[in-house]
């Protein structure tokens, strides 16, 4: 079982500075970690037995909000890869068509 003073610093870890700065395979990594902190009581009822808290419990407003913060820091990574993908093709693109201009150039000079 997993105790509580484990899940408060890995709470503090999420928000810290430094946690921006990671890859998007560590930021994955962490949300695997963040599922095994889920907030869940044990029943005994026939159809399982774990229940989430509720959603007003200040455990599960705490998970609720690193879980986002994660979501929303792998979001941005997404979004990062896609500029630089995007930019390096509009690099290429205009360095292609620089050397298409030239060779046209050069062929109607010559």
């Amino acid at each position: 079982m997993v105790k509580i003073k484990d899940v408060y610093n890995f709470q503090c870890k999420v928000f810290e500075p430094d946690t921006s700065e990671l890859s998007e395979k560590e930021l994955k990594k962490m949300l695997k970690q963040l599922y095994d902190y889920f907030p869940y009581i044990y029943t005994d009822k026939d159809e399982g037995n774990k229940e989430p808290y509720s959603t007003d419990n200040d455990y599960s407003k705490k998970w609720y909000k690193c879980y986002d913060h994660l979501l929303n820091l792998l979001s941005m990574r997404k979004q990062e890869s896609r500029y630089k993908l995007s930019l390096t093709l509009s690099i290429v693109a205009i360095v292609i068509s620089v050397i298409g201009v030239a060779v046209r150039v050069n062929f109607f000079v010559s």
